[in-house]
């Protein structure tokens, strides 16, 4: 019954992809009176940069809408159950969905750990070291570690779960957002140590690996 209950947080990602960003999902987070504006150095607590958001917008204005359903700020906090960002062009193009939740113990286990046992297809394990559990698919990225650090530790949540949505299939570029978003998971994971100040031991890879589960070679 526990199981059950938990189960609709296990896949957060894969209800992202497949619904919330269509547009459907977050619609209600445009305002009119938000029109695009040229993206500024960095978004989404100044983790992404122009730079980063450019293989996902090489044919498109680089305008932007920044909403924040919790945790607005220059950084992640600690504390905080639920911290989510979403980048769009406008009501129906969401460019990158961010959502770093805390979780307990059994939670995690059930989301990313040994004892997840529910497998989609296109998702695959992630793997980004002993420290680091994770899945992807096509154009999404989630990432669980532990995490200890005062503020989460008092709520009974001391793992972090990163989830980074870019986007639907778009031909071509299908690859480039699998890819954007495996490097967005790792960066906000890294920023989470950053801004947490986690202090149990926690070995990130400096980039994603190219033994990752389902990550294209580069090629040539």
């Amino acid at each position: 019954m526990a199981e059950d209950r938990r189960r609709p947080r296990r896949w957060l990602a894969a209800g992202v992809a497949a619904v919330v960003l269509t547009g459907a999902g977050f619609g209600w987070w445009w305002r009119s009176a938000h029109a695009p504006t040229e993206l500024s150095t960095s978004a989404c607590w100044s983790v992404l940069t122009r730079d980063d958001l450019a293989p996902l917008t090489e044919e498109l204005p680089r305008t932007f809408v920044e909403h924040y359903l919790k945790g607005k700020g220059e950084r992640l906090r600690p504390g905080i159950e639920d911290q989510r960002c979403n980048l769009q062009q406008n009501p129906e193009k969401s460019l990158v969905l961010v959502d770093v939740q805390l979780m307990d113990e059994s939670t995690m286990h059930y989301t990313d750990g040994a004892g997840s046992e529910l497998n989609l297809p296109g998702q695959s394990r992630l793997d980004f070291g002993a420290d680091v559990q994770g899945w992807s698919g096509p154009y999404f990225a989630e990432l669980g570690f532990r995490c200890d650090n005062p503020e989460n530790t008092r709520m009974g949540r001391p793992y972090v779960h990163v989830t980074i949505s870019t986007g639907g299939p778009e031909g071509s570029r299908s690859e480039k957002l699998h890819r954007a978003a495996l490097d967005f998971a790792l960066k906000y994971a890294k920023a989470v140590v950053a801004d947490f100040s986690c202090s149990n031991p926690l070995h990130l890879p400096d980039s994603v690996p190219e033994t990752a589960a389902n990550f294209p070679s580069a090629g040539p």
